[in-house]
């Protein structure tokens, strides 16, 4: 038997626990699938609609049971937060000093409770299956029953914690409340677009200070030459 936290899984969610010796976690994003018959052959299975908190809470129920070897994502991608995609880029690629999950394209992709030696444990734990956008639910078990069976994860499970600011995680990292992360990622986006707006405003002014010059020299070139017709 593998090993979890005590009363696994430690962190809430819009999930159902199946068996946590099975090897197979499965999100089904923003499709409501029929969890019942999928915890017949997975550990957990939820939705998950946002690329920052929601990516926090499947990283935290995880790396808390290291049975868990693959992570399914099916269901229908959610519109804006794309957090299929994010899931995917995370495993890829991690995450930046920032918290910024790199080559994500939703909307806010920062993991802030999170630091990036536990999401590298998280990635070398589990094998991600990429199944975004179907719900197909015999594909769907049959995808997991077909897994090949891996050995325990090796190291301890970790417990990460979530709750209001000033909560810790037991390897001491600080934990800010949902709305705190939710509220500083928005700013980062606003800077982003603040900074890509002034972009655009840059082309626009060269644009039209082009189209100036040339309305001024068409008009002067035809000028002259309406002059010069005249004195021919």
């Amino acid at each position: 038997m593998g090993s979890t936290v005590p009363n696994w899984p430690p962190v809430s969610g819009e999930y159902i626990a199946g068996d946590p010796e099975s090897q197979a976690a499965v999100i089904t994003l923003a499709s409501e699938l029929d969890k019942e018959r999928l915890t017949q052959h997975c550990a957990l299975v939820g939705s998950m609609k946002t690329e920052n908190i929601g990516i926090e809470k499947v990283v935290a129920n995880i790396v808390s049971n290291t049975n868990i070897r693959y992570l399914l994502v099916c269901g229908a991608e959610v519109h804006g937060h794309l957090s299929g995609d994010a899931v995917m880029a995370m495993h890829r690629s991690g995450i930046d000093e920032e918290g910024r999950i790199i080559e994500a394209k939703g909307a806010i992709p920062y993991i802030t409770n999170i630091d990036i030696d536990t999401i590298n444990i998280w990635r070398s734990q589990v094998e991600v299956i990429d199944l975004i956008n179907v719900e197909d639910m015999d594909r769907i078990v049959q995808t997991i029953d077909g897994l090949a069976q891996k050995e325990e994860f090796e190291g301890e499970p970790l417990l990460l914690s979530f709750g209001g600011a000033g909560e810790t995680v037991e390897e001491g990292m600080t934990v800010i409340s949902p709305e705190l992360v939710s509220l500083e990622a928005r700013i980062r986006a606003i800077e982003s677009d603040v900074k890509d707006l002034g972009k655009v405003q840059k082309i626009m002014s060269g644009m039209y200070s082009g189209m100036f010059q040339g309305f001024v020299i068409g008009f002067v070139i035809t000028f002259l030459l309406l002059l010069l017709r005249r004195l021919i």
